[in-house]
């Protein structure tokens, strides 16, 4: 598992990866439109990273996004991911659009 950034991560390796964004919420983006974005979007895949780093991971599969990534709840020890993120400020939960960092 790679973490790519604070809502997405990869699964597998080559031909058989599988690309996953984490289901119902919006992570500053790694290419921000300032520094703000930019440094909140380290620190959310750093702090993903870290959240999933030797932990057993629980996938829960809710479709596709129109990239063709899979839309998932992911669990760890029975708390949300994307709960984690938001509660700390990393991620704001998705309400069909996204939203501003700067």
């Amino acid at each position: 598992m790679r973490v790519w950034d604070g809502d997405s991560i990869r699964l597998g390796m080559g031909q058989q990866s599988e690309a996953v964004r984490i289901f119902n919420i919006d992570a500053p983006e790694m290419e921000g439109r300032c520094i703000h974005e930019t440094d909140l979007a380290r620190q959310a895949k750093i702090r993903l990273a870290e959240i999933l780093q030797g932990r057993r991971v629980e996938i829960l599969r809710q479709g596709t996004d129109r990239y063709g990534r899979t839309l998932a709840a992911i669990r760890v020890e029975g708390r949300d991911v994307g709960d984690i993120l938001v509660d700390e400020g990393l991620a704001r939960t998705w309400a069909g659009r996204r939203e501003p960092w700067c």
